[in-house]
């Protein structure tokens, strides 16, 4: 191979790995709860000031009455991981703890998820801008219903998402509200 050609296809491949790199993008997530009174539970600390969290718990204190809304603005394929017993009161090791999941899965290693949802008529994997997910539970290993949504780069947890927000403990977790902007 002449030297032109080792310096394209070197070029080429950068090229192809800054482009992969560069695709990710940051998105808008809004609140999950369509009500008032849903709060910010925990953020990068249980309940705020307990072990290691970096992912927002929001709950407004009821079990199955609300809307588990999609909390990405725009379209965006919700791939569902279901298979877990309706539940308020949570200790369960249903797919590994997180319970009836939606997974959003970007690029550069990049998902967004939302965990201890339990389902009803509107469950199931499909492609929707912030429509109802299930409802607002406990399934899997949590304490109480509520909405857990982190951003993980290859399996390992970001709080940048929702810190570049302001969102703290005690913030509003209201549907039309903006809690982050996680990478995808």
């Amino acid at each position: 191979m002449n030297v032109k050609m080792m310096m394209f296809a070197v070029a080429v491949v950068v090229m192809g790995w800054a482009g992969t790199a560069s695709a990710q993008t940051q998105r808008t997530a809004y609140g999950p709860i369509c009500d008032t009174a849903a709060r910010v539970g925990s953020t990068t600390y249980y309940s705020c000031s307990g072990s290691s969290h970096t992912a927002l718990d929001m709950s407004n204190g009821t079990c199955s009455e609300w809307n588990h809304r999609a909390m990405l603005a725009g379209n965006f394929y919700y791939a569902y991981n279901g298979g877990c017993a309706n539940n308020c009161v949570g200790g369960t090791t249903c797919n590994g703890g997180a319970g009836n999941f939606y997974v959003v899965t970007g690029s550069a290693g990049w998902d967004f998820r939302q965990l201890h949802i339990n389902s009803n008529a509107s469950s199931g994997s499909k492609t929707c801008d912030r429509c109802a997910l299930g409802l607002v539970g406990s399934t899997g290993n949590s304490s109480g219903a509520h909405v857990h949504a982190d951003n993980r780069q290859y399996g390992t947890r970001s709080s940048s998402w929702y810190t570049k927000a302001g969102t703290t403990c005690g913030s509003s977790a209201y549907c039309s509200n903006i809690v982050g902007y996680p990478m995808l």
